[in-house]
């Protein structure tokens, strides 16, 4: 954990850096309004915008191509001592991706929670479909059985697990 606590002043300077990025993409049509930068030490490490339409690309959202980018700069997929600065608070999809990279801390403008509608809706939709059985979902998946031991020895072999 990072030892380095922001100003006020300098969240809102990052935040005001995110909401630039999310009016850029929109207006560009990269994808939906969003933006968000990463910071370490005071210093923006990373940026990033939605650029779903512009890559074809779903899981391109502002987090994740933001935390790609400071992974790149920095030179580490540990972003552990950084903070993300997000013009809206995570997706489901980008909150993993932000456990997943060790961030410290996420800043956010607006909360999902008394947001539009639709926003809240899809956020719902989507952590309804992580949480149930993956033999439920509306999207399922099947094991392959006769290729689990195959897969495990693989995941054995190359990571340290017992």
């Amino acid at each position: 954990m990072s030892t380095y606590i922001p100003t006020k002043e300098e969240k809102e300077r990052y935040m005001t850096r995110a909401i630039e990025l999310s009016v850029e993409t929109a207006s560009k049509g990269f994808g939906e309004p969003y933006g968000c930068v990463i910071v370490k030490d005071g210093k923006i490490v990373g940026e990033g915008c939605n650029r779903v339409f512009a890559d074809c690309d779903p899981s391109a959202h502002g987090e994740i191509v933001a935390i790609r980018n400071a992974g790149t700069n920095l030179r580490t997929y540990n972003l552990q001592g950084c903070s993300m600065y997000t013009n809206y608070e995570p997706c489901p999809m980008c909150t993993a991706a932000v456990w997943w990279s060790r961030l410290d801390r996420v800043y956010y403008a607006q909360p999902i929670k008394g947001s539009t509608d639709a926003q809240q809706e899809i956020g719902t939709t989507v952590l309804n479909f992580v949480t149930t059985s993956i033999d439920e979902r509306s999207i399922p998946g099947e094991q392959v059985e006769s290729k689990a031991k195959e897969a495990l020895d693989v995941i054995v072999k190359y990571m340290d697990v017992a």
